[in-house]
């Protein structure tokens, strides 16, 4: 099973690009605001800019923050 969760900013180029990227693929995911909450941990997990995708394909977890195509396509080749 493939979990994919998007943080993201309004206005966010980068987010936009991951979002669209992720529908072009078929990959499902929730969108969540990077609020105080979410920007707090994102820090901690050493994230500074947007948009931060976390992903959990069998219970492997995995993260990134930015646009990453060649992410989002390791991951469609998991799913």
């Amino acid at each position: 099973m493939t979990i994919v969760t998007v943080y993201t900013r309004p206005s966010c180029p980068g987010c936009t690009a991951t979002k669209r990227r992720l529908d072009t693929l078929g990959i499902a995911f929730t969108e969540q605001p990077l609020d105080e909450d979410n920007t707090a941990a994102a820090i901690e997990l050493g994230f500074t800019s947007a948009p931060v995708v976390c992903v959990s394909i069998d219970g492997v977890e995995q993260s990134w923050a930015g646009y990453r195509p060649d992410r989002i396509d390791a991951v469609a080749r998991a799913a």
